[in-house]
């Protein structure tokens, strides 16, 4: 399969003696500029006490600088086309957006101004406390979120990967706004933080502008922490019940899986697709179509810096969650007992480079690969790569890594009615 980087020039790579890393890559076949700027540490590596710092701080960054406030900048980015956002994972905070290339001079002059020089408001910090406060309330209205959290908290434990990531009430009304400044200047630094720009640019014109962002930008003397330690997971298999008034049932069955850096990263990404991706995957077809004993049973692998796991969930009628959990074990008996055929294998092979070529249609989302990937530690070239080694897997070795998978300790959380 053709690599996602087909319609583009490879990319041009400079790092800077502050720590900063730029890449550029040319696009040519539209008018539209995208840049992201990834700072590594997110969730994973805030103070237990000041969990949720960086949901909050990610919701007010945007909300004001010192010569416009939040409605100023909400008009400016509307009057320039500009889609602008903050994302917040555990592992990093990425900041970027897009706009037509004619107008990239004042909208990278308005990117460096809220990414370098927020406010922080105290009202825009009451308002976005309050929606936040509001979603940790809500969480538990789901009975997936209930289930994962619970998981999470056995599978992880005292990692910070075992945390809600939005905090916790407590925790969340406790800060202040003096904890928000300090936080963004923790995480604005220029070591290890990735730059990416992508479209129909001049590149020397970008790299001046590049060289001067970064000969002002200058690392603290200071060294924040930029990633969580790793993770230590439970030696023996364990079953846990949450009781909570839902009128479903729910089951969360769990095993120790690699980080994103490990080479058995492609083959469990594979065996996620083939286990529970779609409706002829097994999980689906045995356990919800055959024995009717779940109205969603599905299965993911998230990519993650310091360790991951493998998680298999199913929602069943309340009666019915033991029968399940004993049905989803004979789907994995089944499973690590053969190797998958090459029919299986090739359609798994095709719906992750499918989706993961198609996810590169834009600039945006070209500019937000290139730099997710060099910042957890792939490196840029892994964007055209990683489809390579998905289809360089073979079945053997898909055989061979869900045997090793799934004899791993696991956590199991039964999710029942009852309980607050």
């Amino acid at each position: 399969m053709s690599a996602p980087a087909a319609a583009v020039e490879a990319p041009r790579v400079r790092r800077f003696d502050n720590g900063l890393t730029w890449i550029h890559r040319t696009v040519t076949h539209n008018r539209i500029v995208a840049a992201e700027l990834f700072l590594p540490g997110g969730d994973a590596v805030e103070p237990a006490e000041r969990a949720g710092v960086t949901r909050l701080l990610s919701a007010v960054w945007v909300k004001g600088t010192p010569s416009r406030n939040a409605l100023q900048i909400a008009q400016q980015m509307e009057s320039l086309g500009a889609a602008f956002g903050i994302d917040a994972q555990e592992d990093f905070v990425a900041i970027g957006g897009q706009v037509i290339v004619d107008n990239w001079p004042q909208t990278r002059a308005l990117f460096e101004d809220i990414v370098f020089h927020p406010t922080l408001p105290a009202d825009e910090i009451e308002k976005e406390r309050e929606a936040l406060l509001n979603a940790i309330r809500t969480r538990h209205e789901h009975i997936f979120n209930v289930a994962e959290e619970r998981f999470r908290r056995e599978l992880f434990g005292a990692h910070p990967y075992g945390r809600p990531d939005e905090g916790t009430e407590a925790t969340v009304q406790a800060l202040a706004r003096e904890d928000l400044a300090k936080w963004h200047a923790a995480r604005l630094s220029p070591r290890g933080a990735v730059l990416v720009t992508v479209g129909p640019l001049d590149t020397a014109e970008t790299e001046k502008w590049v060289e001067g962002l970064a000969s002002r930008w200058r690392a603290d003397a200071a060294s924040a922490p930029t990633a969580a330690g790793p993770v230590t997971y439970p030696a023996q298999s364990r079953a846990v019940e949450e009781k909570r008034k839902f009128e479903q049932g729910y089951i969360m069955l769990g095993f120790p899986a690699a980080a994103v850096t490990d080479a058995r990263y492609p083959k469990i990404k594979l065996i996620n697709a083939l286990l529970g991706a779609g409706m002829s995957s097994p999980l689906f077809t045995v356990v919800r179509e055959q024995a009717g004993l779940a109205y969603e049973v599905s299965s993911f692998y998230a990519s993650r810096a310091a360790g991951s796991a493998m998680v298999i969930y199913a929602g069943t009628d309340p009666k019915n969650v033991d029968l399940a959990e004993k049905k989803i074990h004979s789907v994995l008996t089944d499973f690590v007992s053969r190797k998958p055929t090459e029919d299986e294998l090739n359609d798994a092979k095709n719906l992750i480079q499918g989706h993961y070529l198609m996810d590169h249609q834009t600039n945006s989302r070209i500019a937000w690969y290139l730099g997710w990937w060099e910042l957890l530690g792939k490196g840029l070239a892994y964007d055209v790569q990683y489809p390579a080694d998905i289809g360089a897997v073979t079945a053997e070795d898909l055989h061979r890594e869900a045997q090793s998978l799934f004899a791993r300790p696991s956590v199991t959380v039964r999710v029942r009615n009852g309980g607050r």
